[in-house]
């Protein structure tokens, strides 16, 4: 006769063999298999049947008497049932394909291979000369607030991409003024970051990019201060890649200029406090 429905399958389990626990002393007895509960076994003691919950308790392996027994005692156990097993899978064996395309998080999902960098000019450096071409001096007269992975060069003024491969947003922001801004005005400032795989002998000049103005109204309107800023995407794809900050002023004469700390070196601040104006920060996105 044929089936109806779903024909069943050829697989089958059994329970274990009847377990002889004689010479077993004491309040505590150990099973051979993991069991749910008291229910799942049936306990015999001079081959009579204990009442589970009442005569003994189970945990585990482990079944606790509420008497005692000596080595002469004849105990055996009959398994009615076996605990379920968890199977945790192996390390790397879950893919994308076996989780939902709607997963929800509570709480905070972390990220092991987080990288961020920041670091922020903290004493102004002057004296710098007219159209010189000056690194911002981060190592020596900045300070550091994020660095995950510790790759910041302070004998560079660099930081070191943690990833051969990874994918990143750059920031950065340079405070320009003259050292004398009512005698010497700037003209043509400019900013840009540097890639180098060595210690900057040789930049990579494909992945500069950099902010530039000629602040001049018919030559009769320059101004003594700037902020230039910038941010571009970078795939990085050297294990050696360093980044640093680099900039030129041009100043209306032939004075000197400075790269300033905080914005109360460009402007008077109207808000009672002075923030940041020169960073850079480098962010791995991807």
């Amino acid at each position: 006769m044929g089936y109806v429905g779903n024909q069943s399958t050829n697989a089958y389990s059994s329970l274990p063999a009847k377990q002889d626990l004689t010479g077993a002393t004491g309040t505590s007895l150990t099973l051979s298999h993991a069991v749910a509960g008291p229910e799942s076994i049936d306990l015999f003691i001079n081959n009579v049947r204990q009442e589970p919950t009442t005569a003994y308790s189970v945990s585990d392996t482990t079944v606790t008497l509420t008497g005692s027994v000596v080595a002469t005692d004849d105990i055996y156990v009959v398994y009615n049932g076996l605990a379920l097993q968890t199977i945790v899978p192996p390390d790397g064996s879950v893919t994308s394909a076996k989780l939902d395309t709607n997963i929800e998080v509570s709480g905070i999902l972390s990220q092991p291979n987080k990288e961020y960098f920041q670091v922020a000019l903290t004493t102004a450096t002057t004296g710098h000369a007219d159209s010189a071409s000056i690194v911002v001096d981060f190592g020596g007269n900045g300070t550091v607030k994020y660095d995950t992975k510790s790759n910041f060069d302070s004998s560079l003024d660099a930081y070191q991409f943690d990833s051969a491969d990874g994918v990143y947003l750059v920031s950065y922001s340079v405070g320009l003024r003259s050292d004398s801004v009512s005698v010497e005005d700037i003209v043509e400032p400019c900013a840009r970051v540097q890639f180098s795989t060595d210690d900057f002998s040789n930049t990579i000049t494909d992945h500069e990019f950099g902010s530039a103005a000629r602040l001049l109204d018919d030559q009769n309107d320059p101004v003594g201060s700037i902020t230039l800023q910038g941010q571009t995407i970078f795939k990085n794809t050297s294990s050696s890649m360093k980044i640093r900050v680099q900039c030129r002023v041009n100043t209306l004469g032939s004075g000197t200029y400075e790269i300033e700390a905080d914005t109360d070196g460009l402007v008077s601040t109207t808000f009672g406090q002075s923030t940041r104006c020169t960073y850079l920060s480098v962010v791995r996105i991807a």
